[in-house]
């Protein structure tokens, strides 16, 4: 404040010295010029209360009519007068009112006070009388300045009531080691006056046998500055009583003494811990119980529900990390077991997506490991929230993640490590800002080992992160697999057409085209997540370019003599039938968008154009060249 002052103040004085030249007209001109760039409204007025100059920020501020400027400058009676007619001033006789605002003006006294207006503006006045006569007066709006404080007191006040009512007991620890404020709740729970906490040692609220203990804690804490402390202490009250306590505590920054302290919550948990020793006894009583009345099990039945709670228990936390919740590594495998005889037996395709947070030791070294976690848990939330109900996500260790997509090939697959790519790219992790991360991905072979996919979809991940990071690598070693990748544009998420698919025959060639484009099309559909009743036409128009394509296509191998001509038209058949029970299953709800466009893009386009129509290709052409 203090320092706007001074600044209002240099403003004054150097204006005041530009006064003294108003009678130029060439001087006045600069007047106005630097008035017009002061962000606050400015009026000068002479000796005699006329105005001399005055900016369009004061005339705004003011809301004062054009009309009251037309001709000559306003004095300030009139001024004075306008605004007392349309109650500036408040309740009153206008010609008073405005009286009182030119006898103070006359006076020439420096002065500054603030005025709300009707509309609620609240403007600080701050006039000047000028050595040469006259005065200068500056108006700011602070009414976001003002409505900034209030609300500020507010949340302090609704701060301490939250405080002061808290249910657990909350106090600061100095860099001596000494209580600095605490709550209400401190005071019932240790049985000491507010006055009489502040400021004695923490350690002297800690069982005797452990003060040493607690001290040399104390001590360390401060100086390592530990983020976070968890720890349970035995406390004494001072009516000689004891209680448990649950400490949490977070290291402060600096603060009074330029050393920095430790802002600490206590729980009392006497009840709990006097319920684990009960439970302990009790599990102990049990355990001997069942070693030595083996006859009397069927007396125990009433605890089967206990212990079916708790066997599920240690179930979930066999298949699960405990620290994000998903599948753990064990549980990965054996799913990727489980989709693997999938594959052999009914031939359904299935991808992994290996997934590593780029530089992520960078947020544990920059931010602490509980920041870190945090990241990770966001992550999967990411993942899921971008994932079929079907797909499966497992922590495979520290940063790295692993994704099972049942039923999927390396089309639908790259299509959801890209979307989760961009949308992990583009969260802001608390804390830890931006962070990117690598994809590889691969579908399963027939007949190869679990630990050969896993090595081939970990070796898409390196490449992914030679190659840059924050990328989508797939692991596509054979022919027909090299093309099918490179099929998806993941830059721009849509299938691509290359000369290699060509056949040579203008009208097949074209039907394919126009395949593409309808693939293109369902993509933005499951992209976009459209509803059923808009994707159904496009489903059923390109189901229809099937079968048309279909028909020429084996009326052209029928026409050049090709010789698997009848185990083609047999393969296109099973298409046509699959595709048909998979649109009436999507159209009845008990399919999804995306493993429909799996078939229709992947089993159809690239399965089946890129390999079986490809056994055809050199025939068609060699036709051709003997034709020509």
């Amino acid at each position: 404040m203090n320092g706007r002052r001074g600044i209002q103040q240099a403003e004054i004085g150097g204006l005041g010295h530009l006064l003294m030249l108003a009678n130029s007209p060439e001087c006045r001109h600069i007047i106005q010029s630097i008035i017009d760039h002061l962000p606050c409204g400015v009026t000068l007025f002479d000796q005699n209360l006329e105005m001399i100059a005055c900016n369009g920020l004061f005339r705004r501020l003011l809301e004062f009519p054009d009309e009251l400027f037309d001709g000559s400058l306003p004095s300030m009676k009139s001024l004075a007068l306008f605004n007392a007619r349309r109650g500036e001033y408040g309740p009153g006789d206008p010609d008073e009112l405005a009286g009182q605002v030119v006898q103070r003006a006359m006076a020439m006294k420096p002065h500054q006070f603030e005025r709300v207006r009707p509309d609620g503006t609240i403007l600080e006045i701050s006039g000047q009388p000028l050595p040469s006569g006259g005065f200068i007066t500056l108006y700011t709006d602070i009414t976001g300045r003002r409505f900034a404080e209030e609300t500020l007191r507010d949340k302090e006040g609704l701060l301490r009531l939250i405080f002061d009512n808290s249910s657990v007991a909350i106090f600061t620890i100095d860099s001596s080691g000494r209580i600095g404020i605490a709550n209400q709740r401190m005071v019932e729970m240790f049985l000491l006056p507010l006055e009489k906490l502040i400021g004695i040692e923490y350690v002297d609220l800690v069982d005797p046998a452990e003060q040493e203990i607690a001290r040399k804690n104390v001590a360390e804490h401060l100086a390592c500055e530990q983020l976070n402390i968890n720890l349970e202490r035995h406390y004494w009250c001072s009516n000689g009583t004891a209680f448990w306590g649950q400490l949490t505590a977070r290291h402060m920054p600096a603060y009074k003494d330029g050393r920095a302290g430790l802002v600490c919550v206590v729980a009392d948990i006497t009840e709990r811990k006097i319920a684990e020793h009960q439970l302990a006894e009790r599990s102990s009583e049990l355990e001997s119980l069942n070693q030595e009345l083996t006859s009397a099990v069927a007396a125990l039945a009433a605890s089967n529900a206990e212990l079916l709670a708790a066997r599920q228990e240690l179930e979930h936390l066999a298949q699960h990390d405990n620290l994000t919740g998903i599948w753990n590594r064990r549980r990965i495998e054996e799913a990727a077991q489980q989709e693997m005889l999938r594959k052999a037996r009914y031939g359904h395709p299935v991808s992994m997506l290996f997934i590593d947070l780029d530089h992520f030791k960078r947020v544990n070294d920059a931010h602490g490991h509980a920041v870190g976690d945090d990241v990770l848990k966001a992550f999967c939330d990411i993942a899921i929230k971008c994932m079929r109900s079907t797909d499966m996500l497992g922590r495979w260790g520290g940063e790295e993640f692993v994704i099972l997509m049942p039923n999927s090939g390396l089309m639908i697959a790259s299509l959801l490590a890209e979307r989760i790519r961009k949308a992990t790219w583009a969260y802001e992790f608390p804390a830890a800002g931006h962070v990117t991360a690598s994809f590889g991905v691969a579908e399963y072979r027939e007949d190869e080992t679990w630990e050969t996919w896993l090595c081939r979809s970990d070796a898409a991940l390196y490449a992914a992160k030679e190659g840059g990071r924050n990328r989508v690598i797939t692991d596509a070693c054979g022919a027909d697999e090299a093309d099918e990748a490179e099929l998806l544009d993941l830059a721009f998420l849509r299938l691509v057409w290359r000369s290699t698919y060509e056949s040579g025959h203008a009208s097949l060639d074209t039907q394919h085209r126009n395949l593409f484009e309808h693939a293109n099309n369902l993509l933005t559909a499951v992209i976009g997540e459209r509803p059923t009743d808009e994707v159904a036409p496009q489903i059923e128009a390109l189901v229809a370019d099937l079968l048309d394509h279909f028909r020429d296509e084996e009326a052209v191998l029928r026409s050049i003599g090709y010789s698997g001509a009848d185990e083609h038209a047999q393969t296109h058949q099973g298409l046509i039938g699959r595709a048909g029970e998979l649109v009436e299953n999507f159209t009845s709800g008990e399919l999804a968008l995306g493993d429909l466009f799996n078939f229709l893009a992947y089993d159809v386009v690239a399965k089946h154009m890129l390999s079986e129509d490809r056994k055809f290709f050199g025939q068609i052409q060699a036709v051709r060249d003997t034709a020509g």
